[in-house]
């Protein structure tokens, strides 16, 4: 009888051939992702913490739990990856408590596996444990905690709404043009936003105005 070639090489071929497609999935998306953007570096698991102005005492949760305290920023803290969203809560003198939230985003830097075949339990993986996710450096902005008008609030306010908006454009593009590789899509990036300015809103409304103090009426 003629002898009958064995299964396994030709399956070994084709799941090497569904790695190398989840691969060249990935390297396409992340080049779609990032644009005239330049694939960053290797992240060193260090994250700055500044603040506006500087110099304020600012510590670092995770669903209340205390992970990272800086004295006086700017402060670097070493973070490792994950998913859990971060609480960043400052405070300084002449100045209101401010927090912000510090989320992980997609590290261009490592592979993320595509939904592509043997990729998809990969791509699952990777989703759930955020071992292609990383967190960035960030400034926490802290309002003066009064204003001398009403005008003077709005403005302060107004302008962290537009630097708000500014920041979060990236991201929301870069998921718009792949959101595999992104990991979060346009709709998740908006909702950040969304959230960020809620927060924002939130510390206008509890913003307090101290008018200048009127001269009387000077008597006839």
């Amino acid at each position: 009888m003629p002898e009958t070639a064995s299964p396994l090489p030709m399956i070994g071929a084709a799941l090497g051939g569904l790695l190398l497609l989840a691969g060249c999935a990935s390297n396409v998306s992340d080049n779609t992702a990032l644009g005239d953007t330049a694939r960053p570096g290797p992240w060193d698991g260090q994250v700055t913490i500044a603040s506006d102005p500087s110099g304020a005492r600012c510590v670092v949760t995770n669903a209340g739990a205390p992970v990272a305290t800086i004295a006086a920023t700017p402060g670097a803290v070493a973070l490792p990856r994950g998913t859990a969203v971060l609480a960043v809560a400052c405070s300084a003198p002449g100045r209101a408590d401010t927090t912000a939230a510090l989320r992980p985003g997609r590290d261009f830097a490592v592979h993320h596996p595509q939904p592509v075949g043997t990729g998809t339990i990969q791509n699952a993986v990777a989703v759930r444990s955020g071992s292609t996710r990383r967190y960035f450096d960030t400034t926490i902005h802290l309002p003066p905690a009064s204003f001398g008008s009403a005008a003077a609030r709005d403005a302060w306010f107004t302008s962290r709404s537009t630097a708000l908006r500014a920041a979060a454009a990236p991201a929301i593009a870069r998921a718009e043009r792949a959101p595999l590789s992104t990991i979060d899509d346009a709709a998740a990036e908006r909702a950040f936003l969304a959230a960020d300015l809620a927060r924002l809103d939130q510390q206008r409304a509890s913003a307090i105005v101290t008018a200048a103090p009127t001269a009387p009426p000077r008597g006839r």
